[in-house]
């Protein structure tokens, strides 16, 4: 795939179901943002969960229409989620709408639905663009059970000892997420625990389903290696579990995760990890987690044009069985037509992995070394390297991803860049973000916010770099450019 400099608006790959959109300066990710119009006008799609794809926008009008339904509109994949989502966002329904494999929710504007809308965003719930656009052509749902099993079977090897019929395939990395924090609070609240441990800066969705639980504590311990903290909250008796990604992103930092293991094992604590920045085919976090939720848009999905998710309960642990059975109630299934996409690509995802993995070590090598950056992260490199590596499968690397801190200006060296620049990782195609910018677009525009997200040990402007399959010397030559002017 050759690099490729798209325009704004752009989705790639040239597909209605991309799960990319280019927004090629630092001006187009601030309009983004503030949602204005010179950028809103041109998409038709983007990261699912953040942009309604056209195809499920046009699905939604068409049901509204079809039913003369008034109010905000909401796609979502099953009517039980639907009534679930909008009881915690406190938003009335005024009409709920099956439609075959879907359904149409109607609510009246203002904050409410604003609230639910965050929600939808945070589970994953939104139908897919290849649901709606079935849908639309009055096609008929089939069963997904084939397509999912090639799935299962293409990802058990990475998840030994768990029957590959029990890895739930989800519409999302955020909805496996989502199910197994609920999977957790199933488990632990009829014993008094429903706090939980956020362990390093997470993804923002992950963290905002903590913080918005409706009668629970989130505890942030900023550093990974801050197991102290951890026990200290640990003895007050009342976490039900402690959820941390490995790496975490963008720091790309490792906890100490068997010692994380004994000490949710000493206070009945359970453990969620989730490996996504670096892919299932990277590390092996099973062995020490009670749950595994990772998202499978990245590394398995690498064309860059399905949005999936995988969840592992680990069954010989303590309430294991429990766990499953409150996850699979709680998590929504991938389309057939995701899946079907997906069965078709999960199979190179250990060739995909270890391909990205060298290109990323070479770039993160030749970056390091340029007067123009300060700073470079990967999960195998830093103060946490050893504890990635004690999880890293025999033969493998670090994973796509690059966190770079620069000593230029990052609006100019972004600008500069003749490479895709939008949301996700773990492609096909080398692809930049402004990632603070994107995750964390208020705190970065004001001085409170950035001297928090310093006090975390960010940079507010740094560059997240997933480098792709695109030979080395081609990606180099497009970093030298934007760095050398």
């Amino acid at each position: 795939m050759a690099l490729v400099s798209p325009k704004l608006g752009q989705l790639v790959p040239d597909s209605p179901h991309a799960t990319v959109v280019c927004l090629p300066t630092l001006a187009d990710v601030e309009s983004y943002e503030r949602r204005e119009a010179r950028v809103w006008d041109l998409l038709r799609g983007g990261y699912p969960r953040f942009v309604r794809n056209a195809l499920v926008e046009e699905a939604a009008r068409a049901a509204a229409a079809q039913f003369n339904r008034q109010g905000e509109r909401f796609p979502l994949s099953s009517a039980r989620t639907a009534r679930r989502l909008a009881e915690h966002a406190r938003a009335p329904i005024t009409s709920l709408d099956e439609l075959g494999d879907w359904c149409l929710l109607t609510t009246p504007a203002g904050e409410a639905a604003d609230r639910l809308a965050k929600l939808v965003q945070h589970t994953g719930t939104l139908i897919s663009s290849r649901q709606a656009e079935a849908w639309l052509k009055g096609a008929t749902s089939t069963t997904s059970v084939a397509f999912r099993r090639i799935i299962q079977e293409s990802l058990s090897p990475y998840f030994s000892g768990v029957d590959a019929a029990d890895l739930l395939i989800t519409t999302s990395g955020m909805n496996a997420v989502d199910a197994a924090i609920h999977a957790v609070d199933t488990v632990q609240r009829p014993h008094g625990r429903k706090d939980w441990i956020q362990l390093g800066w997470l993804y923002v969705d992950s963290t905002r389903l903590l913080e918005k639980a409706l009668d629970a504590r989130h505890h942030f311990v900023t550093d990974v290696q801050d197991l102290a903290s951890v026990e200290r909250l640990l003895a007050t008796g009342g976490i039900a579990g402690v959820f941390t990604e490995v790496p975490n992103n963008p720091q790309l930092e490792t906890a100490d995760i068997p010692a994380l293991r004994a000490l949710c094992d000493k206070y009945s604590a359970k453990l969620i990890l989730d490996p996504s920045s670096v892919g299932v085919a990277n590390v092996d976090v099973l062995p020490f987690a009670d749950v595994v939720a990772s998202s499978l848009t990245k590394y398995a999905a690498a064309t860059g044009d399905v949005m999936a998710g995988v969840l592992v309960v680990n069954l010989p642990r303590a309430d294991g069985a429990e766990l499953l059975y409150a996850a699979r109630a709680r998590y929504e299934p991938l389309h057939v037509l995701d899946a079907q996409a997906l069965s078709t690509q999960v199979g190179k995802l250990s060739e995909v992995s270890a391909r990205l993995s060298a290109t990323a070590s070479e770039i993160a090598s030749r970056l390091s070394r340029h007067p123009a950056v300060a700073r470079v992260r990967t999960a195998d490199q830093g103060a946490t390297a050893a504890a990635y590596r004690r999880l890293q499968r025999p033969g493998t690397g670090p994973g796509a991803l690059i966190t770079v801190e620069l000593r230029e200006d990052m609006r100019s060296v972004y600008d500069r860049l003749e490479l895709v620049k939008g949301p996700s990782f773990g492609l096909g195609f080398t692809l930049v973000a402004p990632f603070l910018w994107l995750a964390h677009f208020t705190e970065v525009t004001t001085e409170v916010g950035r001297a928090q997200i310093r006090s975390a040990g960010l940079d507010p402007d740094l560059l997240r770099v997933s480098v792709g399959l695109e030979p080395v010397e081609e990606i180099w030559a497009a970093f030298e450019r934007a760095l050398s002017k």
